[in-house]
Formats: structure tokens, sequence, C-alpha cells
């Protein structure tokens, strides 16, 4: 009697490729997201408390970019600079924007490798409309009432500096704390840590770039503090873990925020 060929079991090559298998993020670069994304809250975190116990840290490093009372932030005015800004402040947009055609032509060819699924476009829009836009600029921006650097005494301007923590000063409409402009570049994590490896890495390093420049530029022109910056970036991180693991976690353990892996 003939035997039946045994049944080989698939091995893991480098690449994380299981033969006759699916392809999966290794253990090590899932644990690598998460204690990035653990580090950078705690970081974070530290920043903003030590603008609560130390205020005049804020001033401080606003000061650093100060060029006296004929000049102001001096850094607003140079078209290089401008330029840069304007491309922080819409990249997040074009990115949820292009994502949502590429979603649908995924649609028109699915198969077990697509990039953007229907939990990963909601993973998107969700962590981008409730971190940079409902809890950032929809909440904070309106109820702090924090005058921004180029608005306070110090700076030439009229208004008496508050710390982050203290909602009562003279700014009445879309005030300093905290950045919306650094809680879109902060989202674009989101978006990259769903890439296949090996661009996730370099998209991820691609977005925290982006995002350290971005709150670089607000505090050399001269609206934001430090603090604003750091808020800004907490608050989306956060949301973006919160988001990505009640929803992600649906397509299974390789599709989470912070293990995500595309599988063929």
């Amino acid at each position: 009697m003939d035997r039946a060929p045994a049944q080989q079991t698939p091995r893991k090559t480098k690449s994380g490729l299981h033969r006759g298998g699916e392809r999966r993020l290794p253990e090590a670069s899932r644990g690598n997201l998460r204690r990035a994304a653990l580090l950078a809250i705690v970081v974070l975190t530290s920043i903003m408390a030590l603008t609560a116990l130390f205020p005049q840290l804020d001033l401080a490093v606003a000061g650093l970019f100060y060029d006296g009372a004929g000049k102001g932030f001096a850094m607003r005015s140079q078209a290089n600079l401008i330029l840069l800004r304007e491309l922080g402040y819409y990249l997040p947009m074009i990115v949820l924007v292009l994502a949502i055609p590429g979603f649908l032509f995924g649609m028109r060819k699915p198969h077990r490798g697509a990039f953007l699924t229907v939990w990963r476009i909601l993973f998107l829009a969700l962590s981008f409309a409730l971190g940079p836009g409902l809890l950032v600029n929809g909440v904070l921006k309106e109820v702090s009432h924090r005058p921004r650097p180029s608005q306070i005494i110090e700076f030439g301007g009229a208004s008496e500096f508050r710390p982050w923590y203290a909602a009562d000063g003279a700014c009445e409409h879309n005030c300093s704390f905290a950045s919306g402009e650094v809680a879109g570049a902060t989202w674009l994590l989101a978006p990259a840590s769903l890439l296949p490896a090996p661009w996730r890495a370099v998209a991820l390093t691609c977005a925290s770039v982006m995002t350290v420049a971005v709150a670089a530029l607000r505090m050399a022109f001269g609206g934001h503090f430090a603090s604003d910056a750091a808020a800004a970036a907490l608050v989306t991180l956060v949301t973006m873990l919160a988001v990505g693991w009640a929803l992600l976690r649906r397509e299974g353990d390789e599709a989470r925020f912070d293990a995500s892996g595309p599988r063929s």
C-alpha cells in the first residue's frame, strides 16, 4: 500500500513569510513598536509634568526663537520655512484623502495581502477625526484660553503668560493649547504603522521627523509653547492607540496598530 506523503510543517523564512502559511510580523518588531510608543508617551508626559511644575520652562524655550522687540519671531517670515510649514499642515489631509481611492481600488481586486481594509480605513478616519480633529482643535484649543507666545507681554504682545493647565487666559478662540498642526503631523504615524515591512520602519521614521520639525516650526514662529506641542502629540498618539486597539484587533493579532502586518 502506498503511503500518503507526510504533510510538511510551514517554515518561517527571514522575511517573516511562513512557507505554506501567512506573512507575520516578527515578535521582535512588534515589541519594538510597543516599546517605541510607550517611550514616546513617557517622554511627552514628562514634558507636560515639567512644564506644569516649572511653567518658566515654556518661556525659556520660546525665548530661544525670539529676536527682540524689533524683530519678534523673525523665522516666521522666511519663505522656505513657511513652505515647510504648509507641507506639514496639508500632508496629513492629503494622505487621508488618498487612502480612500486606494481602498476602493483594492476592493476591485481583493486579496489577502491588501494594504487597506475596511477596518484600517475606519482606523485612519476615526483616529484623525477624534485626535487632531475633535480633541485638539475642537476642544482643547477652544477651552484652554491660552495666549500664544507672540501674544504675551514677554515677547511683545499684550496678554499675560499662562501655564498650560490654567484655562483663564485672554485668548478667546483658536488658542495656543494645544497645537493642531503638531497633532496632524503626529497622526501620520497611523498610516505609517500599517505599511508592510520594510517600508514601515522608513515611514515611521519619516513621520517622527516630520512631527518634530512641525513642532519646532510652530515654536520658532511664536505660535506655540513646547507644552502645546507635547500635549498635541500625546493626545493624538493615545487616541491612535485606543482606536487601533478597538478596530484593528478585529482583523486578528497581526493587524493591531502596534503589531500590524499584511497577510499574503
